[in-house]
């Protein structure tokens, strides 16, 4: 066996094993992706050319790219070329999904462009299927590693790069991107699309759609730095009035442009799909599922939710899986405040209840922290702990600090860490350096501590001396935690607070004077501020 062969055997069991890292993060920054993409009306097949600008931060001699390979079923991507800018040809191998491509000897420079011909039928990652209407289309869906499936990539969130699309299609398909439309080609029987951004952005959202659509242009929206284009797009053969079930994406922009900061995509397209997800944010061109066009206009919640993710998910992003709290728990959260901007405090707590119960209900069948390592299925990390729990965190969070130093919290975690990488420990440094507090222990027990407090409470009445006896136990690790009380009765109510940091305590309060013992309760938690179980007894 020769060295090469050695060599890539040992590193593909490597990079296999670590499947869901960036292993080249230290090593290598892919710049900017040029996709050229040509599709057809007759086979499934693509034809690819991929281009990419990267630099070396260490003097490696190679870039291992994730690409998957054709299989026996013939799903899977075929490499035809690998060369350089001035058509040179580079070494190459791709093996167990990854391509490794060699750089040439006299590639003395740090920054590098490869280029890759290919051609495949995607068994993930694009989308080539019938529509609900039984017309083909073909929609990206990348998340969370599934690009590689048709595109050479780092496919990883802590490499977030520049990209073009060029794609080839038949005329009478219309085409989104990620980026702003520069150049629509007549080619004969085909149209191609040139799409650019303007600022680096995560595999994960970067994908194109074509199909039938109905496309209708609300205007450019006047943000507080900038202008966007906001648009629907439809498929043909949906009612009108659909276009208007994405029209709340403009006041989701505005609340969250004023409330966080600059919205920095070239556009907002609100697109029909037929994908995996109920919405998936891809940026500057949201996908949602195809039977949210009905016209109702009932999405607004998952419109809320991933227009949120433009700027969080998007332009900052979480540097591992693990953090995807950072992503999926800020769209959540901020979606409650959203509607409580729209429709008041009430509807507020009414989310917030409901998705306690969520997490309550999620956490009695999987006990695992909001932060986690999965090593199995990226999947499993849509769930409730890193949406609704995240979501209660900052809640919680939001209560502790206080509404000013919140926004300012919000604010500069996004200009920090815009159109880069983020981790936990860069949220927690910055919320402990606004607020001026130790927050150790608080993101300990709700970030790193499976479940949820369970609470006994008993309370008792002794009317002889007035007072109310109330003994709290809690089930398990204990928790610190601040539990408003109410104890309410036919002509008044009283308010407190009960100080939990022990296994077991007692609390005494002395009743008022126009105390009724008869028509008093006790209610807990009477304004959804506090995440846990209880029961009273």
């Amino acid at each position: 066996m020769n060295k090469l062969v050695i060599f890539l055997c040992f590193t593909g069991i490597f990079y296999t094993s670590g499947q869901f890292a960036n292993n080249q993060l230290d090593k290598i920054d892919i710049l900017r992706y040029d996709f050229h993409i040509r599709i057809n009306d007759t086979t499934d097949y693509i034809e690819g050319k991929t281009s990419i600008s990267l630099k070396r931060k260490k003097p490696v001699k190679q870039v291992v790219l994730n690409l998957k390979n054709r299989d026996k079923s013939g799903y899977g991507m075929q490499v035809l070329s690998v060369t350089d800018n001035r058509k040179n040809p580079l070494k190459y191998k791709h093996l167990n999904d990854s391509l490794f491509v060699f750089f040439s000897k006299n590639s003395d420079n740090d920054s590098l462009q490869i280029i890759i011909t290919y051609n495949g039928k995607p068994q993930d990652g694009l989308y080539i299927r019938h529509n609900k209407y039984g017309k083909r289309t073909f929609f990206g869906d990348n998340w969370p590693n599934r690009a590689q499936y048709w595109l050479p990539v780092i496919d990883h969130p802590s490499d977030k790069a520049v990209v073009s699309w060029v794609v080839t299609t038949p005329k009478h398909y219309d085409v989104v991107a990620s980026g702003r439309l520069g150049q629509k080609i007549n080619a004969g029987q085909n149209f191609i699309y040139h799409y650019q951004t303007n600022v680096p952005i995560p595999t994960k959202v970067m994908v194109f759609a074509a199909a039938d659509f109905s496309i209708k242009y609300f205007g450019n929206l006047k943000l507080h730095r900038n202008s966007v284009p906001v648009s629907s797009w439809i498929y043909a053969d949906s009612p009108v009035s659909g276009f208007d079930d994405y029209k709340c994406s403009i006041t989701a922009l505005q609340f969250y442009d004023s409330l966080i900061g600059p919205y920095v995509y070239q556009k907002l397209a609100n697109v029909q799909s037929n994908t995996r997800f109920g919405g998936m944010e891809n940026a500057g061109n949201i996908f949602y599922m195809e039977n949210s066009v009905d016209g109702t206009k009932s999405v607004e919640n998952l419109v809320a939710h991933e227009v949120a993710h433009q700027w969080f998910g998007n332009t900052v992003t979480e540097k591992n899986w693990r953090d995807i709290w950072l992503s999926e728990g800020f769209a959540t959260y901020l979606t409650d405040l959203y509607l409580k901007h729209r429709y008041g405090k009430q509807r507020f707590i009414e989310r917030m209840k409901m998705e306690r119960q969520k997490i309550i209900r999620y956490n009695l069948i999987k006990r695992r922290p909001v932060v986690y390592d999965e090593t199995d299925n990226l999947f499993r990390l849509l769930n409730p702990n890193s949406y609704e729990k995240g979501a209660w965190v900052l809640y919680m969070l939001h209560q502790r600090i206080g509404d000013e130093k919140f926004i300012r919290l919000l604010r500069e975690f996004y200009q920090t860490y815009r159109l880069k990488n983020a981790g936990t420990e860069d949220f927690i440094a910055l919320a402990e350096k606004i607020s001026g507090e130790n927050l150790k222990f608080f993101f300990d027990q709700w970030l790193y501590r499976p479940g949820v407090p369970f609470l006994k409470i008993t309370d008792k009445i002794d009317i002889k001396n007035s007072l109310l006896r109330i003994h709290v136990r809690q089930k398990g690790k204990i928790y610190q935690l601040k539990l408003p009380v109410r104890i309410k009765w036919q002509g008044g109510q009283t308010d407190f607070v009960l100080k939990i940091n022990k296994q077991e305590q007692d609390e005494v309060l002395r009743l008022p004077k126009n105390f009724d013992v008869n028509s008093y309760q006790l209610i807990i938690d009477p304004d959804v501020q506090v995440l846990f179980k209880t029961g009273i007894f």
